[in-house]
């Protein structure tokens, strides 16, 4: 396992490097990769053309109402090349979101979204991910995958992940942590 000495953006070609090499020595070949606008999403179609990427995005209105972050043109370019889009509502927060805003307090989601925090924000992430393409019918409960998130912006951790179903959600296993910041 990688850590590196800072969370965010600069952390994201290594992450990469590191996720699409043992995404390749797995039998799906299949890399997530969470990007909020399309920044990690380049660079991972750049790096990664012999892989099946899955690219998963806020949702519509996550920074203002009905609002997507997500390039078009990015978007458009990984599907011409093949390569799914998810955009989808956030598999750990969702509703309680909205909820702890209107009413306070902490909800289960958001203490199991806490709890991976511990790890990183990227594992937190890629966890989240992992549930959001397997309920969307994109990655199989019964393989594993890469998955990759960062801390604001870009990619900064990555694993090895058997998804599951979202209505699973424990039966859902991190197999390796590949890399993560060092959060000290």
């Amino acid at each position: 396992m990688i850590l590196f000495r800072e969370p965010g953006r600069t952390n994201t070609r290594k992450t990469l490097e590191i996720a699409i090499e043992k995404a390749r020595n797995l039998p799906s070949r299949k890399l997530l990769i969470a990007s909020a606008t399309g920044y990690s999403a380049k660079m991972a179609l750049e790096m990664a053309k012999d892989l099946k990427l899955i690219v998963v995005t806020h949702h519509t209105g996550f920074e203002e109402p009905d609002t997507q972050e997500f390039d078009e043109n990015t978007r458009k370019l990984l599907k011409e090349k093949g390569h799914e889009v998810l955009t989808a509502t956030h598999a750990l927060s969702a509703g309680e979101r909205c909820l702890r805003k209107k009413f306070g307090g902490i909800y289960p989601l958001e203490i199991i979204a806490n709890a991976l925090r511990m790890f990183s924000e990227g594992v937190k992430v890629a966890v989240e991910i992992s549930l959001m393409a397997a309920d969307a019918g994109l990655v199989r409960t019964t393989e594993l995958v890469v998955a990759c998130g960062g801390t604001e912006s870009g990619l900064d951790s990555a694993v090895v992940i058997k998804p599951t179903n979202s209505s699973n959600l424990f039966d859902l296993r991190i197999v390796e942590i590949l890399c993560m910041p060092s959060n000290i």
